[in-house]
């Protein structure tokens, strides 16, 4: 049946129908269509056939449509290309017989060039191409060379900010300098870096010689100093540490030396002036009386003390950054080298100072006139040949060389006299400072131990009341040592505590008596009731701080054992046995815990104390002396009796404890609790926090009622013993 419809497939207007048979014959797309139309009735050909054959042409047509659309630009390009085909191909045969006949030619050359640039050959273009490759290769090692010279030079230029390290930077660049100029000795770059090194550790040397003639030196400084330059310029001191100095030694006094004279150099205006007094004098006639000096008198005793603070300190300085070997390490020339050992360079040094000061003192001291300038000068100059006589320098002797005239010779002996008496009490007035302190604070303790007990249970207990601390205390056992509970480590601590400072406070008092800022001016040592050094508000109240902060951190351990054994928290048989439980929980860190706010109480707490005491004693003594004009009543109050003065002082030790109490009552309570439960209470601003929070702010000031009648009764019993003790001696 398929056949039947074949002709109706055949396309009209065909030329060859002998083809087209055969094309069609051999189409499967056709033979199933054809099939397929056999196969339908014709009811359905005449009713849809027609129209699935429209939709049919309708998708095709747009198919194509679309295949067009995409496919047009690539259609063309591969006609063109296929058009060009014609006239590439033979190029690329005529491409191809060049090739064949080049590459007998590359052959050749290439052996030719295997055998004139072979590896076991000498070739000085390949030799200066493997230059380049090697060169090539380790540019970042050559670079790194190269900044040798410039991190050298930064570390140097850098080291005034942080020597320690940029310093030791700088010797290790430059040992690795002198490690490759050791290693590359043939080298020209490595030569040149060698050089700019040794450049840069010169400015080093120099920047260290410098830093020696700091005016300021510290000790610590010099040694540091010291030790880079043995390790920069190794001649110096080939001996080392242990050997006298040698150059470096020596370098040192002339640098130290240096920074002398320029200090020195810088009293010229006083100079100018106390060389116009000198002519003056000289030019005055002969017989006449002279009152100048004053000009001179200033000029020598600025220059006396420059002179005896930086002679005392080169000297010292010296001592300790070259220490004198002992004789063991002392090498044993023997017979067989009759050159003995150099000696050290402070051996001369001290003579040419001293010549210094002497030569200053022969020209200008005889221009002063003045019995009490000219004693005031000995005592200044013999004070700093004591100074230097601890060093083993002592001068004094050489004094009586100056001719200052006859008639001041018998000035000279009476201040020489009384500066060797003073300096002979001078370490039995140390002691009994110490005597005297520990004995008013012992006393102080053991009387007012029941007050300082119960401050501590209060503030303990955190209830605030003191008479449930009473009932608590008194039903112990023995109700009556039960008060007295932590007497031993109390005045233990009180009494060391008051000795170390009052003792403290004494030297730091009478160093600031040379202080011009620091005194006030005496009207009559008489009407005073203390016989201490008056000094002004600022200095008592530094004086005071400092000492208690020096005392508070040396008896820190005992103050903890202390308030532990006070306390019902612990129960401590011994002071032995309560430092063991201690060093046992806590180690080191217990005995100091509360230190901080021990200080802050503490330091504010002394120096408002003595600067309070200073001036209630100050306004008592001039309530006991008013001002009057009469004869008699100055007469009258001439001297102040003994009991005046100890009611005096026992008045104002009072009523400036109790002040002082008052402001400083919250750190005790603060430190109280850090010290009985360091654990919960860790540090003073956490423990202050937990107790305002906790307790409220009243909590800060349990116990001010028997922290200040203690501290009150204690300041004013230690204070005026110690006055007393004092005014006796």
């Amino acid at each position: 049946m398929a056949d039947l419809f074949h002709e109706l497939l055949k396309p009209p207007g065909s030329a060859d129908p002998r083809s087209n048979d055969k094309a069609y014959t051999t189409d499967p797309v056709a033979l199933e269509y054809l099939s397929t139309l056999a196969s339908m009735p014709l009811s359905q050909i005449e009713s849809s056939e027609h129209q699935s054959l429209a939709q049919s042409s309708h998708s095709l047509l747009l198919s194509l449509q679309a295949l067009s659309k995409r496919s047009h630009k690539s259609i063309i390009n591969s006609a063109a290309n296929h058009s060009h085909l014609r006239t590439t191909l033979p190029a690329l045969a005529a491409s191809t017989n060049d090739l064949t006949n080049a590459i007998p030619k590359l052959d050749n050359e290439a052996v030719r060039f295997s055998s004139t640039y072979n590896k076991s050959g000498d070739n000085e273009i390949l030799n200066a191409r493997k230059r380049a490759l090697l060169l090539s290769r380790n540019v970042e090692r050559l670079v790194d060379v190269l900044d040798l010279p410039t991190l050298l030079s930064s570390a140097i230029s850098t080291g005034s900010s942080a020597p320690a390290t940029n310093y030791a930077s700088a010797l290790d660049l430059n040992a690795h300098t002198r490690r490759l100029h050791g290693l590359y000795a043939d080298s020209p770059l490595v030569t040149s870096v060698s050089t700019q090194a040794d450049e840069a550790m010169q400015a080093m040397a120099k920047n260290l010689i410098m830093s020696l003639r700091t005016p300021g030196l510290k000790l610590a400084s010099a040694l540091r100093t010291t030790s880079w330059l043995r390790r920069v310029v190794p001649d110096l001191d080939s001996a080392g540490a242990a050997g006298n100095g040698g150059g470096l030694g020596a370098l040192f006094l002339v640098c130290r030396l240096s920074t002398l004279v320029n200090m020195l150099a810088a009293l010229e205006p006083l100079r100018e002036l106390a060389e116009q007094e000198r002519t003056r004098q000289q030019q005055k006639p002969v017989g006449s009386s002279w009152s100048g000096g004053q000009q001179t008198e200033r000029y020598l005793k600025r220059y006396i003390e420059i002179f005896r603070e930086q002679s005392f300190a080169i000297v010292s300085m010296f001592r300790s950054i070259f220490p004198v070997p002992t004789n063991e390490a002392t090498p044993r020339t023997g017979d067989c080298d009759p050159l003995q050992p150099v000696p050290s360079a402070l051996s001369t040094f001290p003579f040419h100072l001293i010549e210094m000061l002497m030569e200053t003192l022969r020209i200008y001291l005889p221009t002063v006139k003045d019995q009490p300038s000219r004693d005031s000068l000995l005592t200044q100059v013999l004070y700093c040949a004591g100074s230097l006589g601890r060093l083993g320098g002592d001068f004094g002797i050489l004094l009586a060389t100056i001719d200052v005239g006859e008639e001041a010779e018998d000035e000279w002996v009476e201040v020489v006299k009384r500066h060797r008496l003073m300096a002979g009490r001078l370490e039995s007035i140390v002691s009994f400072h110490f005597v005297a302190g520990l004995g008013s604070g012992t006393l102080s303790a053991v009387l007012l131990q029941p007050f300082d007990l119960l401050k501590t249970r209060v503030q303990q207990s955190g209830s605030h009341s003191i008479r449930a601390a009473v009932r608590d205390i008194a039903k112990s056992p023995n109700a009556l040592t039960a008060f007295w509970r932590g007497t031993v480590p109390s005045a233990l601590r009180t009494g060391l505590g008051s000795a170390i400072y009052f003792t403290t406070l004494n030297v730091i008092r009478q160093r600031a008596t040379a202080l011009p800022f620091a005194t006030v001016p005496v009207v009559d040592a008489r009407q005073s009731s203390s016989s201490l050094p008056k000094l002004s508000n600022t200095a008592n109240l530094i004086a005071g701080a400092v000492a208690r902060a020096f005392a508070g951190f040396i008896l820190m351990p005992l103050t903890v054992i202390k308030v532990r054994y006070e306390s019902s928290l612990y129960s401590y048989k011994s002071i032995a046995g309560a430092a063991k439980d201690i060093y046992k929980a806590e180690r080191l860190p217990g005995f100091f815990a509360g230190f901080g706010a021990t200080a802050i109480r503490d330091a504010p707490y002394a120096g408002l104390y003595v600067l309070s005491y200073e001036q209630f004693k100050k306004r008592l003594s001039s309530l006991h002396f008013p001002n009057s004009g009469t004869h008699a009543h100055a007469q009258s109050r001439a001297s102040m009796g003994s009991s005046v003065s100890a009611t005096i002082n026992f008045i104002s030790g009072a009523l400036a404890g109790a002040t002082c109490s008052f402001i400083s009552n919250p750190f005790d309570a603060v430190k109280t609790r850090i010290q009985l439960q360091p654990r919960e209470y860790r540090n003073m601003v956490q423990a202050c926090r937990k107790m305002v929070v906790e307790e409220g702010i009243r909590s800060l000031y349990d116990g001010l009622a028997l922290r200040m009648t203690r501290k009150a009764m204690s300041s004013a019993l230690a204070w005026m013993v110690y006055e007393e003790l004092i005014r006796r001696a």
